[in-house]
């Protein structure tokens, strides 16, 4: 198994991007499950079928080498707190072994902001997600090591944990999971000092699953979340499911409690991923999502101060104590040639969408400002409220070489 990092330059046509490209071995024993950067994009953590974590560090060449693998104790297992805290017996090691980070496959890994300090969340199919930290460790010898140990275990799932994501800087050192069971749950460290101490703040319980097709609904429950990353926002959520809905939740100050805000467009089929874009000054909300159903969708929301009667979803708003609710402008599918999607992901300005699937490339996706120009709104509502999003760039690599 290999992966491939690239750099390409956005150009207004669609191009084959392959400079900056750099192939890396995973030594991952089985399919890698997710890669996420850093604040900084200078590390990398990878998480795989094989139980294993393992960090990934840019050296001043320019090219990432293995640093870290995450690895459970076995007496962890039997230590374990199951309402979230565990003893520091979770090391690393640099030489690539089979070591575990979880009893089972381990599907999503988080990064923490840096201000919180080297900190990775992991979720995996043994019903929990733990949280390790990077800490200096002082030896006999003249040179000192960084390991990684682990915080806290988090048992609360009674079903495989399918996600996992840190909020964003300024709701403080929050984290939310999504399982099987088709729950969300929030915790918090309340005492970042104290990493050993993650209290459960919130639980969001999706009704969305009928009788008849609630027991293959329930294979999956949650199946992706992204956390809403204006700072001037309340806290909130879109939340994919295995049947299909995309569904935004936001926190109430009044009522304490996540409520359901805004029903997305749904995919006929499960809903692989979904991202809140970063919002940088404008007056909209941008959220895409992928489903089994080979659609890749852009969703456009619009704060309003007044319920929009003629808004389906107003009555799903109403209960929400903010100024300010969400109402769906558009929902917009793009042009993916009928390849299946699996990822998306936007820049950090969130201007630009990067999209992976089983075609063997990554696509970025820019807003075709020329042509919303020339489309009206009214008569292009139900495709996409006249956005129109393009193909800008096409990062491919020969993993063949690798």
């Amino acid at each position: 198994t290999s992966y491939i990092i690239a750099d390409p330059a956005i150009q207004h046509n669609t191009t084959m991007a392959t400079s900056n490209t750099q192939v890396i071995p995973s030594f991952h024993a089985d399919f890698v499950h997710d890669i996420q950067f850093d604040f900084y994009g200078r590390r990398i953590a990878t998480c795989s079928g094989d139980r294993t974590v393992k960090v990934w560090n840019l050296d001043e060449n320019g090219i990432f080498s293995s640093s870290a693998i995450l690895t459970q104790s076995s007496s962890n297992h039997a230590n374990g707190d199951a309402n979230g805290s565990s003893s520091n017996t979770a090391t690393n090691t640099n030489s690539n072994t089979n070591i575990q980070a979880h009893r089972s496959a381990v599907w999503r890994v988080s990064w923490a902001h840096p201000e919180y300090g080297q900190l990775l969340a992991t979720c995996g199919a043994d019903n929990s997600a733990a949280i390790w930290e990077e800490v200096q460790i002082t030896s006999n010898s003249t040179s000192n090591s960084k390991n990684w140990v682990e915080k806290a275990r988090l048992s609360d799932a009674r079903r495989s944990v399918n996600c996992v994501e840190f909020a964003p800087r300024h709701l403080g050192l929050m984290l939310a999971t999504g399982s099987a069971d088709g729950c969300v749950r929030i915790y918090e460290a309340i005492d970042v000092v104290n990493l050993h101490h993650w209290p459960l703040q919130g639980t969001i319980e999706l009704d969305t699953y009928t009788e008849v097709r609630e027991q293959q609904q329930h294979e999956l429950g949650v199946t992706s979340l992204s956390w809403c990353q204006g700072r001037f926002e309340p806290k909130a959520l879109v939340i994919g499911g295995s049947s299909g809905s995309v569904l935004v939740y936001r926190y109430s100050d009044g009522a304490r409690q996540w409520q359901l805000a805004l029903k997305l467009r749904s995919h006929a089929r499960g809903v692989l991923d979904v991202a809140w874009a970063p919002n940088v000054g404008r007056s909209y909300h941008l959220i895409s999502s992928v489903g089994m159903d080979g659609k890749a969708m852009v969703h456009r929301l619009k704060r309003t101060k007044t319920h929009d009667k003629a808004n389906g979803n107003s009555e799903d708003s109403a209960n929400l104590t903010t100024d300010k609710i969400l109402q769906c402008e558009s929902s917009v599918e793009l042009d993916t040639k009928s390849s299946e999607v699996w990822r998306c992901k936007w820049n950090v300005t969130g201007t630009v969408l990067a999209t992976s699937g089983d075609g063997g490339m990554v696509k970025l996706w820019k807003s075709d400002y020329y042509r919303n120009l020339n489309l009206n709104n009214n008569e292009h509502n139900n495709n996409g409220g006249g956005l129109s999003w393009r193909c800008v760039s096409e990062v491919v690599g020969d993993i063949h070489e690798a």
